[in-house]
């Protein structure tokens, strides 16, 4: 699955806004797409898989928060950059 397709899928699950970033990662030995998404003073980090195009992480930071905030109940654990 190319970048274009895992955006797609991304704001898809975020329901909507803008992408400021895709980038090719590997998670937990998995390869996925990192997608940021900006929305209402929100930034969005959604992980797709790049085999399967399942979401693995979304997290949210909201522009005056300092810390992250897993909505996927942490299923790979906290990861802090």
């Amino acid at each position: 699955m190319g970048s274009r397709r895992a955006g797609e899928i991304a704001l898809s699950h975020v329901g909507s806004g803008t992408i400021t970033e895709v980038e090719a990662e590997t998670e937990h030995g998995r390869t996925v797409w990192s997608v940021k998404i900006r929305k209402n003073g929100t930034r969005y980090d959604v992980h797709v898989d790049r085999a399967s195009g399942e979401i693995t992480r979304s997290r949210t930071k909201t522009d005056d928060d300092h810390g992250d905030a897993d909505d996927d109940s942490g299923r790979h654990g906290r990861h802090h950059d």
